[in-house]
């Protein structure tokens, strides 16, 4: 009987470990976890440490040690014997987690390397039903989630984000490392607020950080309040030209050309939707209409094309909403009251639209919350789409004893990895000041995701021109007709243009020529194999007239630098890719310029206004028929010129035979201008910043003329 009674107590043990998953190093020291939910990969529940009074750290771990790159899960101080960690709402296992380690330290470890399962106090090992069944190079794609960059213009003296250009390169440098395949932001990349205007500086600021990382990949920006809106001398404005020139959209012309800052893209291995929408009111977001009927018709249009059709669907938007869905406090009043109203009209009908479409993933920004506030995921109980609030880069906000502490920390930036699986969406938090990820703030999904049956050709990134050496008539073979062809350029008959000047130009110097004929027809002849063009290394294009690929790449630079705010950004991108592989060739990164100049002059920056080499472009129209038209422009940085100025640039004769002229300059060193002919003048001018803005002679007063303006065309 005693026996039974033993054999069956072993049982009753041995069942109750499996159910609690107790896995004890020694009788003293062990790790037992309460789920919360008994799906693979939550890590929702209670974790308890049976062991020694001390301080413990515990971390994810493979195997055999911590993970790399992550933080720890957390403190957990043991006190007479017993010490917990609770693992918040939808928080997740990470997929290449094994076990669970605690390590006894009385300061949290300074690196890795010795948190290892062998020198830890106590190991849990994950059981495999709870498992994620996959690796993180599993995953279908990953992209980088942040908002809020909000570079500032401090030339005004608010300076509230002091750390915005350091942690932004330092993000870019993380998204770098991750290796992500793109990044997305829910808006806010710039700060512009009581100030003089100054979107395009600041966007101006941030291209040239992104110039200068390691980061290579897409980047695509949704539109926040402060990228759109401004409030200066007490009234707000609207603005979307910077954003629209400052970023790529989805390099799509007739998406720069609407004018409308709302827009989608398409993953392209999966064919899952990314929905960029806009603020499109005032600054203040709880006040004004932020949704036109045309962006909610746009948006509820894709959503009953794209719902049901097995993809996962994502909604980059700025704004949280008060009082419903993430980064709000649901008990109490939001800290500050900018969070959408959901009594507004248009916001009602979004609310209405994410309640229908739950297969959405709405990720918004705005609060600046750090994201261990654990206000980050909603769905508002099963109601309604998951909505994962983010943090922001440039000035992170803290909870402390209840209340938002406002002011910026060095090293506090946050945003997500997002690693998008089979069955699941991770959402892992990160640092991205430090490169860590935040195990207690990183959330899982479950979503199934498919590879699309035809994977979509990536547009982002465009593939550099691949040329047959010899074919000047472009029919994809070589023969004597080209050679002809040649001939006849030679004798001016006909000119070669583009790639049919880069074909026929077979000896690789400046110039198409007898000696290019020859070439042909030796090659066409076998008198040789190869063009002298195909054996000359990348250093040696060009070089005819002493320019080497180094200065051919620097001269590209400096002519991207003074294009940043118009130029698409995946074609800056995949020159800048270009830029750092010294495989390519020049007739690949000729290629790859000439595409970026065709964005350029379809968006108007380097055709609309004559001179581009600033951030705003002024027009002045000649309506007084002036023989002479010029432009003394001054400000912060002194005077651009001794009087009387700068002669504008012809640009146009516009239907009231009237001549239109421009100049352009930046608006952070001159924020003011007088038109005048040498003799007659305009009074002084100040300018809003706005670049576009077309000036013509009113009336004169106390001898000097009054103006007028309209938007160029």
């Amino acid at each position: 009987m005693k026996k039974t009674l033993s054999l069956i107590l072993c049982f009753l043990m041995a069942a109750s470990l499996v159910t609690v998953g107790l896995v004890s190093v020694s009788a003293a020291d062990s790790i037992s976890y309460s789920f919360s939910k008994t799906e693979k990969g939550f890590a929702e529940g209670t974790i308890t440490l049976s062991a020694a009074d001390g301080t413990y750290y515990l971390y994810w771990a493979d195997s055999e040690k911590a993970l790399e790159g992550m933080d720890t899960l957390g403190k957990v101080t043991v006190s007479s014997g017993k010490g917990t960690l609770t693992m918040p709402k939808q928080t997740a296992i990470p997929a290449d987690a094994e076990k669970l380690i605690a390590i006894k330290s009385a300061s949290e470890p300074a690196s890795l390397a010795n948190c290892t399962a062998s020198k830890a106090s106590a190991v849990y090992s994950i059981p495999a039903s709870k498992q994620l069944p996959y690796k993180s190079r599993d995953a279908f794609y990953t992209f980088g989630s942040i908002s809020d960059v909000q570079l500032a213009n401090d030339s005004y003296g608010e300076g509230r984000y002091p750390y915005d250009e350091t942690h932004l390169a330092a993000a870019f440098e993380t998204l770098a490392k991750r290796d992500v395949d793109f990044t997305v932001s829910s808006g806010d990349t710039v700060n512009d607020q009581n100030g003089n205007q100054t979107y395009a500086a600041e966007y101006k600021r941030y291209q040239k950080i992104l110039a200068d990382s390691s980061y290579v990949m897409p980047i695509y920006e949704a539109i926040g309040n402060h990228d759109v809106a401004t409030v200066w001398k007490g009234s707000s404005k609207t603005n979307f030209d910077a954003f629209i020139k400052g970023t790529g959209l989805d390099s799509d012309i007739n998406t720069i050309n609407s004018g409308k800052g709302y827009f989608e893209i398409t993953e392209p291995n999966t064919g899952d939707h990314f929905i960029f929408m806009a603020m499109e009111g005032a600054f203040y977001t709880n006040q004004n209409t932020q949704f036109s009927s045309a962006q909610l018709d746009w948006l509820e249009g894709l959503l009953k094309k794209y719902s049901g059709d097995g993809k996962n669907i994502f909604i980059m938007e700025h704004a949280n909403i008060a009082g419903w869905g993430s980064g709000d406090k649901l008990t109490s009043p939001y800290y500050y009251d900018l969070g959408l109203n959901k009594s507004s009209s248009d916001v009602s009908r979004f609310i209405k639209l994410m309640e229908t479409y739950k297969e959405c993933v709405i990720i918004t920004g705005h609060t600046h919350l750090e994201l261990s506030a654990q206000y980050n995921y909603s769905d508002n109980n099963g109601t309604s789409s998951v909505m994962m609030h983010n943090s922001a880069v440039g000035g992170v906000r803290r909870l402390i004893n209840g209340s938002v502490n406002r002011s910026p920390v060095l090293g506090l930036s946050e945003g997500y990895i997002v690693e998008v699986y089979k069955d699941s969406i991770l959402f892992n938090g990160i640092n991205l000041y430090s490169n860590e990820i935040m195990p207690l703030c990183s959330y899982i999904i479950p979503f199934d995701t498919t590879l699309a049956d035809t994977p979509t050709e990536p547009t982002t990134v465009p593939e550099p021109e691949i040329y047959l050496y010899g074919d000047a008539d472009l029919n994809g073979e070589v023969n004597i007709n080209d050679a002809s062809i040649v001939q006849k350029h030679i004798a001016e008959l006909i000119t070669l243009k583009g790639k049919a000047f880069t074909q026929a130009n077979v000896t690789g110097d400046t110039e198409v020529n007898i000696r290019d004929a020859t070439a042909i027809q030796k090659k066409v002849a076998d008198i040789i194999d190869k063009f002298p063009i195909e054996k000359k290394s990348p250093a040696q294009v060009g070089a005819a007239g002493g320019e080497s690929l180094t200065d051919i790449l620097s001269n590209i630079k400096q002519a991207l630098e003074k294009y940043y705010e118009y130029s698409s950004f995946d074609q800056y991108q995949a020159l800048k890719k270009a830029l750092r592989d010294n495989n390519n060739t020049y007739e690949e990164l000729e290629a790859m310029l000439n595409g970026l100049y065709d964005v350029i002059e379809a968006v108007g920056g380097s055709t609309a206004g004559g001179d581009t080499g600033g951030d705003i472009t002024v027009y002045f129209s000649n309506n007084q028929n002036w023989s002479t038209v010029k432009a003394y422009v001054w400000g912060s940085a002194g005077s651009m010129s001794a009087w009387s100025g700068n002669t504008m640039t012809y640009v146009k004769t516009d239907s009231q035979n009237q001549k239109i002229y421009s100049i352009s300059f930046s608006f952070d060193d001159y924020q003011n201008i007088i038109f005048n002919n040498g003799s007659e003048q305009t009074i002084d001018i100040t300018l809003t910043g706005d670049t576009g803005i077309v000036y013509y002679l009113d009336s004169k007063s106390s001898g000097k003329w009054t103006v007028k303006t309209y938007k160029f065309s």
